[in-house]
């Protein structure tokens, strides 16, 4: 339950320059990151007790470095959260069962989009 009191959250809206999001133009990164480290150095003063950042949005991945190197938390977003995802699925070299999957030949499958939906799904689809 995200009103839970161990939550905290907080927006972006007003860090310069970030309201190129919500008016769909790319970020300026350079711009925008002062302000999010700032910002979440001010929170961190405020709530000392705070051992970890979440990032909910996905144009916030290019700050997780800075987050991580300004504050010395663990910082998660939406690319750490899809390499647990995939990771969970690859072999992991350093011990176990190795080579267990086939190498990739470097070929890429041919695909047509919605090719995996059965004729039921593909019916609810409005851009196929």
């Amino acid at each position: 339950d995200v009103e839970e009191d161990r939550f905290l959250i907080y927006g972006c809206q007003d860090v310069p320059g970030f309201d190129a999001v919500a008016k769909g133009e790319a970020v300026p990164v350079d711009v925008v990151q002062p302000g999010i480290v700032k910002m979440t150095q001010d929170i961190l003063k405020k709530n000392p007790k705070i051992a970890a950042i979440l990032l909910e949005c996905t144009e916030l991945p290019p700050y997780s470095d800075a987050l991580r190197a300004y504050t010395g938390l663990p910082v998660w977003d939406a690319i750490t959260a899809a390499d647990f995802y995939i990771n969970a699925y690859k072999d992991n070299p350093r011990f176990g069962l190795n080579q267990w999957q086939n190498d990739w030949d470097g070929i890429q499958d041919d695909y047509e989009y919605g090719q995996n939906l059965t004729d039921a799904q593909r019916a609810k689809m409005i851009n196929l």
